[in-house]
């Protein structure tokens, strides 16, 4: 049985996020709340990707879901614009390797996770 995808996700996401933002923050302040900023930047858009993509569901739907999806994907971009324009600009002292680390670790893991629910997926369907 494969549990929900994105509350998955989430959860290794975040499980990644919050002990490795701790512990950076215990060495360099600047560099710990840098490298969360970088994945809140990559998490924020996300859970807004996924709460408009999903809103619908079924074939009835279809036109819905493409348009929701197309609607959603924009508004990811947009915010993770926003969310690095306002993060550079307004935030002083700020360590730019670990804010693009954070976000580039997010991003990374959610390509691992993908794979990984994809084989359970498939293995679920031999079944």
């Amino acid at each position: 049985m494969v549990k929900a995808p994105i509350s998955t996700t989430l959860i290794f996401q975040l499980g990644l996020t919050v002990p490795v933002s701790t512990l950076v923050y215990w060495f360099d302040p600047v560099q710990g709340y840098s490298f969360l900023l970088g994945a809140l930047i990559y998490l924020v858009p996300n859970l807004y990707f996924t709460n408009y993509a999903f809103r619908y569901s079924g074939a009835k739907a279809a036109r819905w879901v493409a348009g929701s999806f197309s609607l959603g994907e924009s508004g990811k971009l947009a915010l993770a614009a926003v969310g690095f324009a306002a993060v550079l600009k307004y935030v002083q002292p700020l360590d730019a390797k670990l804010l693009f680390a954070g976000f580039i670790c997010l991003v990374v893991l959610q390509w691992f996770i993908a794979m990984r629910i994809s084989r359970q997926l498939d293995e679920t369907n031999k079944e």
